[in-house]
């Protein structure tokens, strides 16, 4: 199952004297639209709703995104064949990886040359 980051900071540890950020979080998604609409309230009513409105659509969208659009099962599986494919190296990669060996052999000379 894959997490989202309101779930991953909701499964960290708490540390003495700090807030749980994972539930303020969860509760400020909620609560951004109603706040915009105290902040913008003062401005042209068009564009206080207008924040207002976007901002419900927007957290529908998601919501219908995460329930009905994406099959969670189905990642997480495709996550799991991805980890077992071997990783291709570049270039860079492959002659860090060749040097690394030679200073291993190198190493293990000089090793044998003291005993």
């Amino acid at each position: 199952m894959k997490m989202t980051t309101g779930q991953q900071m909701a499964s960290q540890p708490t540390q003495e004297g700090m807030p749980d950020m994972g539930k303020l979080m969860k509760y400020m998604i909620y609560l951004s639209p109603l706040m915009m609409l105290f902040f913008f309230n003062n401005y042209a009513s068009g564009l206080s709703l207008y924040y207002f409105v976007s901002n419900l659509i927007s957290i529908g969208i998601m919501l219908v995104i995460k329930n009905y659009i994406l099959d969670e099962d189905k990642i997480h599986a495709q996550i799991q064949v991805n980890k077992k494919k071997p990783k291709k190296q570049n270039k860079f990669q492959k002659k860090m990886a060749d040097m690394m060996e030679q200073a291993e052999q190198q190493k293990q000379a000089q090793e044998k040359r003291k005993k």
